[in-house]
């Protein structure tokens, strides 16, 4: 049972659909995550570089696909978190914005 309630964008289910093949690799790592989402992930807190990801966090489902996923009561505290959905949603709550390949996941704009 997991300890946090998922949330899904229409770009995570396309790209789901697209990447059929890891289906069962994407499903893992998305219970890995909503079973304690800040383990083995990692969070983007400054907007260095190119992308601003501030407040996202990434899960490795292998050597080149991420998912890209915000916390709810994480993206609370951070003023300048641009994907904040969390407005409507409980404290405990994932929102999964997308997966695929890495550098089509880490430009999610």
């Amino acid at each position: 049972m997991s300890q946090y309630d998922d949330v899904y964008e229409s770009r995570f289910i396309r790209n789901l659909k697209r990447y059929g093949s890891l289906r069962k690799n994407i499903k893992r790592c998305v219970d890995k995550v909503l079973d304690d989402p800040y383990h083995n992930t990692e969070f983007f807190g400054d907007a260095s570089g190119k992308l601003n990801l501030v407040g996202c966090r990434s899960c490795r489902i292998d050597r080149n696909f991420r998912i890209i996923f915000v916390i709810c009561e994480e993206c609370r505290k951070i003023p300048k978190c641009e994907y904040c959905f969390c407005e409507d949603l409980e404290d405990r709550t994932v929102v999964f914005l997308t997966v695929g390949p890495h550098d089509k996941a880490y430009s999610i704009k």
